[in-house]
């Protein structure tokens, strides 16, 4: 789907096609990592109870025992517009823009509502979510007769009729049966202010949000609206031929999350809005939007279009991470929208948090802060395995506790455990963090070293240590045997845990002493941990100079996808995902996907074999899988592949390329598989305990690159041209 006009710094679009509107919603999403909104029109009507609503970062509910959904919240932005008695909806749309800046986080929308009188009308939206202050929002409406005089109705508010619909973990399945998840909702208005709290039934977990209106000095006479669960007003306003009509609501969310008394706080928040006004709002996030992209932007010299969707990929990205809120992490939809029931995969330490780790360390921190906050439930998640240490689950909400419904994916998709090591790994290396070590990483690695001590079986035969029913990223290969992925993971977090044993014993003896204690250390455990390393099993064929996925991959039926697959709709939708576990076929990156992320550890003749055996095999039904083989693609030096699967992550929801950025919302992990295929694959840049190196490998689409990184606390700036790379530290 090419219907997006992509300049360097915006995104727009020219049609308001019914047909296109699920994608455009999608596509025109807004956050600022407190909350999300999909890229609705104000004045839209909703059809379902579960359309137009605001995301909160953390804020989840239980739809049942054990279960939770991310849950919808009430929609600020609603504007209901009626001109000369008929709502707007009725009106013919001429000369449609939508537009996305990205440098300021804007959403405006244009268009010419025309009656069968001739009368024309143009209307104007422009909303943000603050990146100044996370808990602000603003709306701005024009509206402007051009050809007559007459009268304008307008509504607004806060409305809170909204319902979940919860979705199925099952991708082949559609839900249609709605949640109510809030119960009574206490409504207030009055003159150009207003507001509601809502509470939720179950869990009484509260949301406030308060409105006030900007009229511009109109003087309109605003009379109050409360409805079940709409606060707001209305006024009647007669226009004239050429006059713009401008009326701003300016809105502050607050929730349980916040501390006590929400309602006060959006209730203050609300007046500080209204005294700095829409425009001064607007001065405040765009000063705030212009800082991150002082650290996050890349430069490029390349067609406009590149330019824009490596913006729109950063841009995204940063919008939907809780970057100052250490109690929360980044959905696989982001705030955006209730896929996934809104959870935290390993999505976030793979795919995403390497950008924030070379752009912004601190927010990066807050992510593995989360998983420190929930190390305690992933403890208890291991002893509800019979295992011990800590088990963190496939999918996780405002808990540790495990909220995958399927057993396969659920209980054997373990490496989740040890991606969160990798992370913590990479974040300490990286950065240097002495206190986050002491004080989380230390007890992090042990925990979950701990239970992989327990969950690889002895063979006394062999005197070898397998991993048994486990799933690798290649959710093809069904639960098998010694997934290479999972296994080498598991043994660098066994490592990791000695090291940071020793480390702590020598230079925090105290603080040693005390996590010890805590603990219930064993001195012992370190050789065991020393013990699985060695013994662990992984497969490698020395003639093939190939690592082997695991066990039984290479016993599987040969498929030839080409023979079945003829776009980049997952073959899931045709042939049954049992049958397909059967098939010598992956479903994204596996072994590629350990290469890429540990390129130290393998051969460059070890990284083509395996690019050659495993790229023709691999169907790319997962959006996670173009930008990883990019990546290696760049690293063994196929430049075609690169830039052929870069363009397929870099434009994965801009150009619709799965087929599925409508119905599901943006791809969140995808994004942050595009930022890694540019940086750590075209750039060539990394990062480990032998310093920074930087070898570039750019497609022809792309001259030259300029970026900033950080390392070890200091800022560093990175220039690529056709002779080569610069890397120089920046002055503090």
């Amino acid at each position: 789907m090419k219907i997006l006009k992509i300049t360097p710094w915006t995104i727009g679009c020219a049609t308001d096609s019914e047909d296109t509107l699920d994608f455009r919603e999608s596509v025109f999403s807004q956050g600022n990592g407190y909350m999300g909104v999909r890229g609705y029109a104000p004045e839209g009507e909703k059809k379902h109870g579960f359309e137009r609503s605001t995301f909160l970062s953390g804020f989840f509910e239980y739809i049942k025992p054990g279960t939770t959904d991310m849950v919808n919240q009430p929609d600020f932005s609603v504007f209901r517009i009626a001109l000369n008695g008929s709502d707007v909806s009725a009106y013919t749309r001429t000369g449609y823009e939508e537009t996305l800046n990205l440098k300021d986080g804007t959403f405006t929308r244009r268009y010419i509502a025309a009656d069968e009188q001739g009368r024309r009308t143009k209307v104007e939206t422009i909303r943000f979510l603050s990146m100044d202050n996370v808990h602000t929002a603003a709306v701005r409406l024009r509206v402007t007769p051009e050809n007559y005089d007459g009268e304008l109705m307008l509504e607004t508010g806060i409305d809170g009729g909204v319902v979940n619909l919860p979705i199925s973990d099952d991708q082949l399945t559609q839900n249609v049966e709605v949640a109510q998840i809030w119960g009574p909702i206490a409504r207030h208005s009055s003159i150009k202010a207003g507001g509601l709290t809502a509470e939720t039934a179950y869990s009484k977990r509260t949301v406030s949000m308060e409105y006030r209106l900007d009229d511009h000095g109109g003087g309109y006479a605003w009379l109050p609206v409360l409805d079940k669960a709409f606060a707001g007003e209305k006024a009647v306003i007669p226009v004239q031929a050429g006059h713009t009509y401008t009326i701003d609501k300016l809105v502050a969310v607050y929730s349980y999350r916040d501390g006590t008394a929400p309602s006060q706080q959006a209730a203050h928040t609300a007046d500080v809005c209204r005294q700095r006004g829409f425009d001064g709002m607007l001065e405040d996030t765009a000063k705030a939007w212009e800082a991150l992209w002082r650290t996050a932007d890349v430069e490029m010299e390349a067609p406009d279009d590149w330019q824009g969707a490596v913006r729109y990929n950063i841009f995204q990205l940063i919008q939907t991470d809780p970057r100052s809120d250490p109690y929360a992490s980044i959905g696989a939809r982001g705030l955006m929208h209730g896929r996934y029931k809104g959870c935290y995969f390993w999505d976030t330490e793979i795919f995403m948090l390497p950008m924030f780790l070379h752009t912004d360390p601190q927010a990066a921190k807050n992510l593995l802060l989360y998983r420190y906050h929930t190390l305690k439930d992933a403890v208890d998640s291991a002893k509800g395995f019979s295992l011990p240490g800590a088990r963190y689950p496939w999918m996780a909400s405002d808990t540790g506790y495990e909220q995958c419904g399927t057993w396969d994916t659920g209980c054997c998709e373990i490496h989740i455990t040890a991606d969160i090591a990798y992370a913590v790994g990479r974040y300490l290396e990286l950065t240097g963090d002495d206190e986050f070590f002491r004080d989380c990483a230390a007890e992090m690695l042990i925990q979950t070293a701990r239970y992989w001590t327990e969950r690889f079986t002895y063979d006394p035969v062999e005197d070898r240590y397998n991993l048994l029913f486990v799933k690798g990223p290649d959710e093809y290969c069904g639960v098998t045997v010694n997934n290479l992925y999972t296994v080498w993971l598991a043994c660098e977090n066994l490592k990791a845990a000695r090291d940071a044993v020793t480390r702590m014993q020598k230079e925090y003896p105290q603080e040693w002493k005390a996590l010890a204690e805590k603990l219930a250390f064993r001195p012992e455990e370190p050789a065991a941990w020393a013990e699985r390393m060695d013994k662990a099993v992984r497969r490698y064929d020395e003639g093939r100079r190939l690592w082997i996925q695991d066990d039984t991959f290479e016993k599987l039926e040969p498929l030839n996808p080409a023979d079945y697959k003829e776009d980049d709709i997952p073959l899931y939708h045709k042939i049954s995902y049992d049958r397909l576990q059967r098939y010598q076929v992956l479903k994204q990156a596996d072994v590629l996907m350990l290469m890429a992320m540990c390129p130290g550890d393998f051969t460059m003749e070890q990284k083509q074999a395996a690019w050659a055996y495993y790229e023709p095999k691999t169907l790319h039904d997962s959006t996670l899988s173009f930008g990883i083989h990019a990546l290696m693609a760049a690293r063994v030096e196929q430049r075609e592949a690169a830039e052929r699967y870069f363009e397929k992550s870099l434009f994965l929801d801009l150009q619709d390329v799965m087929k599925n950025t409508a119905r599901e919302g943006i791809h969140t992990a995808a994004l942050g598989a595009t930022w890694q295929a540019l940086i750590f694959g075209f750039a060539g840049l990394w990062i480990d305990s032998d310093g920074i190196t930087c070898t570039p490998c750019l497609p022809k689409q792309i001259r030259k690159m300029r970026f900033h990184f950080a390392y070890l606390g200091r800022r560093y700036e990175v220039r690529i041209d056709e002779k080569g790379a610069v890397v120089e530290a920046l002055e503090e």
